[in-house]
């Protein structure tokens, strides 16, 4: 049975003898030197292994969701507004305010926000407009439909539209793209991602959310793929992920939010305080993560728990200070949103929320 692997090479010279082993080259990036090669026997891989032309060889592995809660999945005609406010004429939950403010510095028009995902359900009313195109890697000749439900909810919480229905995100006109990577199931694999995150760099992407869990273990090609987009402007964001423990002890944050180019975002409740399931370790920040309403696949709305919701929090406030400060480079807009953070217990960075809750200030 054939194996998928990850090989970064010195030079695309090397492919030649990739194919003469007997290797089937599926992918070769073009903004990396990423190539992706399926290989039916362990000879075969043992054939180039030693190559002073390969930098690296690792075998593809398995992504899913962080294991999240549904704590409720809700009809369009049937959205519930219990302690939300009004803004602008448009209802406005409890953890999109907690990240805005009283008011809003602007709307996000004009900035890309790619979802690494299940897909975007782009028939869904709250975000069609916004919803701007994508890719479907796991089929590529398919539109990027969200099956699972996963990716439409991070979609609404960074972008849902103001538009007098259902929800608003933290960034209502912010440009959105369903990079899907994931199945229905939501699982899929590094090579997926690999793929989506070089799709994300031709595609001119600014921001990248990415609420995928892979475990500990990376690859360093993945790696390499994401410090490419950082390079290349692109801030990374992902969730912490759910593996934390109740007394947040241990390094428990997941691939690819452990990664160093990655913003990792941990998980809030409405009282400020971390959610005992929120990964601890290498963290940065902090957002709203406890029950969370926002949109669903097959155009519903769902009310959801996880720090795969936090992450998206961050990603609409990166939006918003990406269209308030244009002139500034990723560096420098990731250093402003870590600035402005509000700073939790206890005093200073630290491995549980990291610099604090985030905020569009």
């Amino acid at each position: 049975m054939s194996a998928n692997y990850h090989l970064l090479l010195r030079s695309p010279a090397h492919l030649k003898k990739i194919k003469a082993a007997g290797g089937n080259i599926r992918f070769v990036g073009k903004y990396t030197p990423a190539v992706i090669v399926s290989f039916k026997h362990p000879d075969q891989v043992r054939k180039i292994a030693n190559s002073p032309e390969l930098i690296s060889i690792a075998k593809d592995q398995l992504l899913t969701l962080p294991y999240y809660k549904v704590n409720k999945v809700i009809k369009a005609s049937a959205v519930p507004y219990p302690e939300h406010k009004l803004m602008n004429h448009q209802v406005l939950t409890w953890n999109i305010a907690r990240v805005i403010g009283k008011r809003r510095l602007n709307s996000g028009a004009g900035v890309r926000v790619g979802v690494i995902d299940t897909g975007i359900d782009f028939h869904h009313p709250d975000l069609a407009s916004n919803v701007k195109g994508g890719v479907n890697i796991l089929s590529p000749s398919l539109p990027p439909m969200d099956e699972n439900g996963h990716g439409t909810h991070i979609a609404g919480i960074i972008g849902a539209l103001n538009n007098h229905y259902g929800v608003v995100g933290v960034a209502p006109k912010v440009s959105l793209y369903a990079i899907k990577v994931l199945n229905a199931s939501g699982k899929g694999t590094i090579s997926n991602l690999i793929r989506g995150v070089e799709w994300a760099i031709a595609n001119r992407m600014h921001i990248l959310n990415i609420s995928i869990s892979g475990g500990k273990l990376t690859t360093p090609l993945l790696d390499y793929v994401l410090q490419a987009a950082v390079k290349r402007g692109i801030l990374v964001v992902a969730a912490a992920g759910n593996t934390g423990t109740p007394a947040g002890t241990g390094d428990t944050v997941s691939v690819p939010a452990r990664l160093d180019p990655v913003i990792s975002v941990a998980a809030l409740n409405r009282n400020n305080g971390r959610e005992p399931y929120s990964a601890t370790g290498k963290v940065d920040l902090a957002a709203p993560g406890s029950q969370i309403l926002s949109t669903y696949s097959f155009r519903r709305f769902a009310i959801l728990s996880g720090t795969s919701m936090a992450a998206a929090h961050v990603s609409g406030v990166l939006a918003i200070y990406r269209a308030a400060y244009p002139r500034m480079d990723a560096n420098e807009l990731k250093k402003m949103v870590f600035q402005r953070a509000i700073d939790l217990p206890p005093a200073g960075p630290d491995p549980w929320t990291g610099r604090g809750l985030v905020r569009a200030l």
